[in-house]
């Protein structure tokens, strides 16, 4: 089976447009298929409505609740003066039960990156300051905040890099349907370039890029070897890298811990320049620190990305509905990459070797996606 005919065994229709435009009449049902069995959507799907307003809103999203139900107005301008498409949706108390589960575990997911960014920074800052004081302090945490993601994504750089060829919406439509419904779902005004990897034998998916411009690589093998329904959970996981800007997260903290790393290093010799004048015990503390340090910056990195895979996860969640599929995808991933025996899933809870992981186990991403589909 060639790479071609991979892509075309995923059995959907054909979109019209280009791979740049989203349709606005993008189906959400249409995504979810018409199967039994099926979750409900993302405590979004009740009550939905659209009307034409003739007065200029005053906020362009708009929260209201009456009784048990939470109203959200949306409003969208349409070229006429003065005129503005309300779409209001009305979530139901099951669906705000649900909505309330998700929303908590995104805050949750949120605070924890930002407390893994903050430790690094004061990592940084008190190796920074070990060397030079309040200056060392200042000059250590200097050129580490966040920029722009400036990553070249061109057809050149992806095949140099990972030997990945572009796919074209003429060879890859069902894939690019697919694609085209997740992004739509996901608010992307953009879509992702689309590459795949020859490798028959590998499966797996990697996410580049921000919402402004971005790229997604799929493995021959993962194509070859996951359903439809599996393949746009699989898209919706690393859609949601995008739309959360984790790359530039990572990059960040990337840039974080080598500075910690250069730091501690300077630290460390500046301690021991300074040992046959001020004594070794002095120095000792300092030098455990600093020798700690690097390590500690790298596990801090580590929990940054699975809290991030775990948002990627419920993302994905919300951008499908379909929880049964992206359990399917886990299982097929992990089966692929760590055997058809894999470990018990009580085994990972005590296991040290989980703060190595950039990714969490596959017992505790099941577990998070069957507590938020219920």
């Amino acid at each position: 089976m060639t790479t071609h005919q991979a892509v075309r065994n995923l059995g959907i229709g054909r979109v019209t447009g280009t791979a740049g435009v989203l349709s606005a009449n993008v189906s959400w049902m249409g995504l979810r298929g018409s199967q039994s069995g099926r979750d409900t959507a993302a405590g979004l799907t009740p009550g939905i409505s659209f009307a034409l307003v003739r007065h200029r809103p005053t906020q362009m999203l708009r929260l209201s609740r009456c009784g048990t139900t939470v109203v959200a107005d949306i409003y969208w301008p349409t070229g006429e003066a003065g005129v503005f498409l309300r779409c209001r949706l009305e979530l139901t108390a099951r669906d705000q039960e649900q909505f309330q589960r998700r929303l908590a575990h995104q805050t949750a997911n949120h605070q924890s990156s930002a407390l893994a960014i903050l430790a690094m920074m004061l990592l940084l800052a008190v190796c920074g300051w070990i060397v030079g004081g309040t200056e060392g302090m200042q000059r250590a945490l200097m050129g580490t905040a966040p920029r722009p993601d400036s990553t070249v994504i061109s057809p050149a750089s992806m095949y140099r890099w990972f030997g990945a060829r572009l796919l074209s919406l003429a060879e890859a439509p069902e894939l690019f349907a697919i694609l085209a419904k997740v992004c739509s779902r996901a608010g992307l005004a953009r879509l992702p370039d689309l590459y795949c990897l020859p490798a028959p034998r590998d499966m797996n998916a990697y996410a580049l890029g921000g919402p402004e411009h971005s790229a997604i690589v799929l493995t021959e093998g993962l194509l070859r070897g996951m359903t439809r329904e599996e393949v746009a959970g699989i898209l919706a996981h690393e859609v949601a890298h995008i739309r959360n800007n984790d790359t530039w997260t990572m990059s960040w903290a990337t840039a974080l811990r080598r500075a910690i790393d250069w730091t501690a290093l300077a630290g460390l010799a500046l301690l021991r320049a300074q040992h046959h004048h001020d004594g070794l015990m002095a120095s000792r503390p300092l030098a455990t620190l600093l020798s700690a340090a690097p390590m500690l910056g790298q596990l801090l990195g580590l929990a940054l990305s699975r809290v991030r895979e775990l948002d990627a996860d419920a993302t994905a969640l919300e951008l499908t509905g379909n929880s049964r599929a992206l359990i399917a995808a886990l299982d097929k991933l992990e089966r692929h990459h760590a055997g058809p025996v894999p470990a018990p899933a009580s085994a990972f809870g005590h296991d040290p070797m989980r703060l190595l992981r950039s990714h969490p186990v596959t017992s505790e991403r099941v577990g998070t996606l069957l507590r938020l589909a219920c």
